[in-house]
């Protein structure tokens, strides 16, 4: 068994690091392929399935950029960041910051905002699930715990403040148009997962400071005192009601405390 662990670390070497040729010896020639290009077969596919996920997960990104500088953000990420990990989901992790780093896409700034796009889905669509709260639930809640009461968001919930109109460029890509023009655009976007589909919509800044607080753990006093700086006395409290009705309904919350 140890005689095996070693030849297959020497393998994943090899895999890793075109410098480790010391398994190379150890393979036997064919009368078609030497020791060289018989591993070199392997070696290809493996980078050749590494770019397959990094393709898979950034796809919009590859449209935005097209094959040519694509190809060389994946061949630069690869050599920066080997996978460590058994499943190829996260081998792409840190895209954002290679594309924040590297000539030319750091100069790029919506480069990184649709990296940060692409991420946010992904992490949305896998978030570990969990039972939602319901109306009825709300609706049966001691008045005298309103006050303090918190809540546990779902872990598919996200808030991505983008500072430029990389959404709408987003979008294009998906319907396979032709993308707008970069414009500066300060808006934040909630994506979440409902229904077992990730969804996405943009924030008024009323609702962004009342998500914030509550997904800071913090109280339904605390999101009421946040919004009295855009509503009166009198409406907050029927609006902070009002947007915690829209995150139980869009299967956002997963514990009330």
């Amino acid at each position: 068994m140890d005689a095996l662990r070693k030849l297959q670390h020497e393998f994943l070497d090899y895999l890793l690091d075109d410098a480790a040729l010391g398994i190379v010896e150890r393979i036997e020639s064919s009368p078609r392929r030497s020791a060289e290009q018989r591993m070199d077969f392997y070696g290809n596919a493996y980078n050749l399935r590494l770019k397959e996920a990094l393709t898979t997960d950034y796809e919009r990104l590859h449209s935005y950029l097209g094959d040519d500088l694509f190809e060389t953000l994946m061949q630069r990420y690869i050599e920066s960041y080997p996978s460590h990990h058994p499943s190829l989901r996260y081998f792409g992790q840190q895209m954002i910051e290679l594309v924040e780093s590297l000539e030319p896409f750091k100069q790029l700034a919506e480069v990184a905002e649709i990296t940060r796009i692409e991420q946010a889905f992904a992490n949305s669509f896998d978030a570990a699930d969990c039972q939602c709260i319901s109306l009825d639930q709300l609706a049966q809640l001691d008045p005298a715990a309103w006050a303090t009461l918190t809540l546990r968001f779902h872990g598919a919930v996200q808030l991505l403040p983008q500072h430029y109109n990389s959404f709408q460029i987003w979008r294009a890509l998906a319907d396979e148009e032709t993308p707008p023009q970069k414009t500066a655009s300060d808006t934040t976007w909630l994506i979440w997962r409902q229904d077992l589909v990730s969804r996405y919509r943009a924030l008024d800044s009323a609702e962004l400071a009342a998500l914030t607080i509550a997904m800071s753990a913090g109280s339904f006093a605390d999101v009421c005192a946040a919004l009295l700086e855009h509503f009166s006395e009198q409406e907050t409290p029927q609006q902070a009601v009002g947007y915690l009705q829209q995150w139980i309904n869009d299967q956002m919350v997963c514990e009330l405390n």
